[in-house]
């Protein structure tokens, strides 16, 4: 028995949408039905056809393509699989190389190769189609926002409620934490502080989670707090799939729209206060630009890994400590927050990763022929640079004894006087004297200087002793994870493109942590 599967799609969520996509189903399982084929699967979804962004039940359809779980699948239509071009050919060349078939009911045929001309030329008709309805939509959306006559707000905007005839009004209780937030940023109270200072207090958003530091900037950002309305900000691109932000001069501002919860002066005052704290690095030299960075995700509570340094009398520490752990320390019995997760030390934790994940048996082979390899490079660099400097001192030394001689033509001939010529000789002496000892070769110095190959083999010992090698390896590695979840047992590695690899931490390995 053939086995089939039915994709259903409509692109909103609006009520008449739904009916369409439950008879949209209905009509494609009376198809399969009636076919005598066997149901193996139902992929529906209400989602924009546009883009496979976001599709999670064609994403779902188009990874199994690569099983054998079913033989067909059945859709009313080519635009309700996708209005994208692109997208369209990229499944059709699985779906033929997987030997899988395409049954369109409206047609009450299956997709063929003959077709390929005459899909594409619809699915080029469909994308323009929805590039057209996106500029339309966009355009209405600014000419409602260019006359101000609705306000385009949501009614989750906090401290507001929207009124069944599209006004606003004040919630009292939640405007008070809102001119707090402003009155702290005035007073010189970063955004990190103000939320840990409303979280002690209890006070939480609408869905009953604390407030965060982007939360409060974004709040005190916002001028519509000052009863100013800015409209048209962002607008969809159709092609990039994505929400862009439009010039300032594209922009519609209204002064006074709505009721103002704190006054125009603390308003600037507060964001005049974010504005010097944005100037000045409070977050280090180099923020984000380590190459672990965004890569370390705490386990327990989701958050990101911040590097921390401190130092010692003779070294500096490097650590990895979860972001809820440093905002708001670790947790205790009757107080919310906090995290318990494992502190990382940064050079234990490179070495974990070269001899648990990048590295097999043959590491230290492989080291000692890096290092082999580092060093023939540099030996070669070292003798080029001393040929260079031989080069260049025999010029030198040349060009020294031609002015001697120069001069004392010019003496001779009586072009320059006695005690110019002495001058200028004593002169060219001393520069002489001072090329000849720098000439002098390091072995036969009365100081004792270290010889070539005595200083390639400290360089040598400094690449294993300090496992430079290795890190470099792991640097590269590095580039192909994109994410490791951090336990306090073990580690997650999911590297791009593969499957998540699981490195529990063994008691040889408990260097590379720490949990006060």
């Amino acid at each position: 028995m053939i086995r089939a599967v039915i994709y259903c799609r409509c692109s909103t969520e609006e009520e008449c949408q739904r009916d369409a996509l439950v008879r949209q189903a209905a009509e494609a399982r009376e198809c399969v039905r009636r076919l005598n084929w066997f149901l193996a699967d139902e992929y529906i979804e209400s989602r924009s056809g546009t883009s496979v962004r976001g599709r999670e039940q064609y994403q779902r359809l188009f990874e199994d393509l690569l099983g054998k779980r079913f033989d067909v699948v059945v859709i009313k239509s080519q635009d309700r699989l996708m209005r994208n071009t692109k997208d369209w050919y990229i499944f059709i060349d699985r779906l033929v190389s997987c030997r899988k078939k395409l049954y369109l009911y409206l047609e009450q045929r299956f997709y063929t190769a003959d077709d390929s001309l005459i899909t594409g030329i619809k699915a080029i008709l469909a994308e323009e189609y929805s590039r057209e309805l996106s500029r339309k939509i966009n355009n209405a959306h600014k000419h409602r926002q260019q006359t101000g006559n609705a306000l385009m707000l949501t009614s989750n905007t906090y401290g507001y409620r929207k009124l069944p005839d599209k006004s606003f009004e004040i919630i009292e209780e939640e405007a008070q934490v809102k001119r707090q937030m402003y009155e702290l940023c005035a007073a010189g109270y970063g955004s990190r502080t103000i939320a840990r200072l409303l979280r002690e207090k209890g006070i939480r958003k609408r869905n009953g989670t604390c407030f965060s530091d982007s939360d409060i900037r974004r709040m005190i950002r916002n001028p519509i707090n000052k009863g100013t309305v800015v409209m048209n900000r962002r607008h969809f691109d159709f092609d990039t799939k994505q929400m862009v932000k439009n010039p300032n001069e594209d922009q519609y501002v209204y002064e006074n729209r709505i009721p103002a919860i704190v006054s125009k002066e603390l308003w600037e005052r507060a964001n005049r206060e974010i504005d010097k704290r944005a100037g000045k690095k409070t977050v280090g030299i180099n923020p984000g630009k380590h190459i672990l960075s965004g890569k370390l995700v705490c386990g327990l509570c989701g958050a990101p890994f911040y590097r921390t340094t401190r130092k010692r009398k003779h070294d500096q520490i490097c650590q990895w400590k979860c972001r809820t752990y440093l905002e708001q320390g670790r947790t205790k019995p009757g107080k919310e927050g906090g995290c318990d997760n494992i502190h990382l030390e940064e050079n234990g934790l490179f070495s974990f990763l070269a001899n648990s994940i990048f590295t097999n048996s043959s590491c230290c082979e492989a080291e000692e022929l890096l290092a082999k390899i580092f060093l023939k490079l540099l030996k070669e660099c070292l003798q080029e640079t001393r040929q260079k400097e031989q080069a260049h001192s025999q010029q030198y030394d040349q060009k020294l004894r031609q002015q001697q001689s120069l001069l004392l033509e010019k003496y001779l001939e009586g072009l320059i006087d006695e005690s110019l010529y002495k001058e200028k000789q004593l002169d060219l002496q001393s520069k002489i004297q001072e090329q000849n000892i720098r000439n002098i070769p390091k072995e036969n110095s009365h100081r004792s200087f270290p010889t070539s190959e005595e200083r390639l083999e400290t360089i040598r010992q400094f690449l294993l002793q300090n496992q430079c090698i290795s890190k470099a390896c792991v640097f590269g590695m590095l580039e192909t994870v994109e994410k490791i979840t951090v336990f306090p047992e073990r580690l997650e590695v999911l590297q791009k493109g593969k499957l998540g690899q699981t490195i529990f931490l063994c008691e040889l390995c408990r260097i590379c942590y720490t949990t006060d």
